[in-house]
């Protein structure tokens, strides 16, 4: 569904298109019997689903035997989730608590009265946090001073490229730095005898332009808006470096395909194909789908960090988070809920049996993460994780996967259309001044 002009058109179309939706989740509980020593917990599957459900049916068993707690489990579709998550921000029907995700959007949506809750003075609960979680994912669940809940999978994005073609172009290993990407890259490109491309040396990531963006902008030093989420900050030389950069893979150098942002274009397919040799920023679930799906390609590919900009190697990382709903009729239930669940022990056998990275660092630094070469090259990026969430609840208009979007609009037209990047700077930066002068004023 694409935003009206106004926040409060948005709300209003919204919470028509989701009526139904919110009506149906609050059917589901009333037919799950609740009663007040209850508590309710949403959840979307990872993994198979049949095993997850599992896992949770032994979980609440054993909480339940530990603590008398009752929880209610329900599995909700990854098709719906996203619309049902906005719906309870925007005061539909909700859980006591969750397995939720993009904190800052909806509790900016929710504006301290629907979604989710903070829960900082019950953070002593869990008093060696800092040194138990990676720094990049718990910035996903703090927000504007507040603490929200335990990060509990990790979706962070290191470079995958094909060992064998790294080694046949005679280099030791991949690419660690952004000139190395353009070396590497114009040596593993090949052309016919007519000069059309068989194999691209790079595909910076996805056909999402924002999220595309966003590494290589972090990487040459920028950042999207100030941390209250009021004042775009695109306008400077990081945003420059890092489009110019992005822009000369595709007209300069010739490694990356003109198409990189279209529909039809998957960089993964391409790499699996044996028509790509690197791409930054890679799918968090790609090394799980490769061992699956594509065992005769063992041997021939790898994970490794993404290469460094002029500043740092930032890496593109989002998380999922157990927290607690504004309207919980029992938040203490839920916070021990939520302690049970986030054990070393409970958080080891739910990355083991859905196969998601977890943000506990015993859990990645585990034997289980190591029978594979590309697990500890995962562990290791989740310490250049940096969030992909935004303080503002415009996020997700400004980050649009469509034309018309502000980041899809700066990007599109300056990597691929090779227009004036000072020019779609200053456009972007007061469209996107624009979209949050109207968020704070709603």
């Amino acid at each position: 569904m694409k935003f009206t002009t106004s926040t409060a058109e948005r709300r209003k179309v919204l919470r028509g298109a989701f009526s139904a939706l919110s009506a149906a989740a609050l059917m589901s509980s009333s037919v799950l019997g609740v009663n007040a020593q209850d508590i309710t917990f949403w959840t979307q599957p990872q993994g198979d689903l049949l095993a997850y459900q599992g896992l949770f049916d032994e979980l609440k068993s054993e909480f339940r035997d530990q603590s008398g707690i009752n929880v209610s489990v329900e599995v909700i579709n990854w098709s719906v989730a996203f619309n049902t998550w906005l719906t309870v921000a925007q005061g539909g029907a909700s859980p006591d608590c969750g397995d939720m995700y993009w904190l800052h959007s909806l509790s900016g949506i929710g504006a301290g009265k629907f979604g989710p809750m903070p829960i900082t003075e019950y953070k002593d609960q869990w008093p060696t946090l800092e040194e138990d979680f990676y720094p990049g994912i718990l910035a996903d669940v703090n927000w504007n001073g507040e603490f929200y809940g335990i990060p509990w999978r990790a979706d962070i994005r290191p470079m995958l490229y094909r060992t064998d073609y790294v080694a046949e172009a005679g280099f030791d290993g991949p690419a660690q730095t952004w000139d190395e990407i353009v070396e590497q890259g114009l040596a593993m490109t090949q052309r016919d005898a007519n000069g059309n491309v068989t194999r691209w040396g790079f595909a910076p990531g996805n056909n999402n332009p924002a999220q595309t963006l966003l590494p290589y902008y972090w990487q040459a030093g920028g950042a999207m808006m100030t941390e209250d989420g009021k004042t775009a900050t695109i306008d400077n030389e990081a945003m420059r470096t890092a489009l110019k950069f992005l822009q000369d893979l595709v007209h300069v150098y010739k490694i990356t395909s003109p198409e990189i942002f279209e529909k039809s274009a998957d960089p993964f397919v391409e790499f699996t194909s044996g028509t790509l040799a690197m791409m930054g920023s890679g799918g968090n679930a790609y090394p799980v789908t490769l061992d699956r799906d594509y065992p005769e390609m063992d041997g021939t590919w790898s994970l490794a960090l993404n290469p460094e900009g002029p500043e740092n190697r930032d890496s593109y990382s989002g998380s999922g988070y157990w927290g607690v709903l504004y309207g919980a009729r029992d938040v203490k239930a839920c916070i021990e809920w939520i302690k049970f669940l986030s054990t070393p022990e409970n958080m080891q056998r739910i990355s083991e049996t859905t196969g998601a990275v977890s943000p506990r660092r015993s859990v990645m630094e585990s034997e289980a993460w190591t029978v594979r070469p590309w697990q500890p090259i995962m562990a290791d990026a989740l310490n250049y994780g940096r969030t992909s969430q935004h303080p503002t609840s415009v996020w997700s208009a400004l980050a649009a996967v469509d034309p018309g979007g502000v980041l899809y609009d700066l990007v599109y037209n300056t990597v691929i259309g090779g227009a004036d990047i000072d020019a779609e700077i200053a456009t972007a930066q007061a469209r996107m001044q624009t979209e949050l002068d109207r968020a704070s004023a709603n």
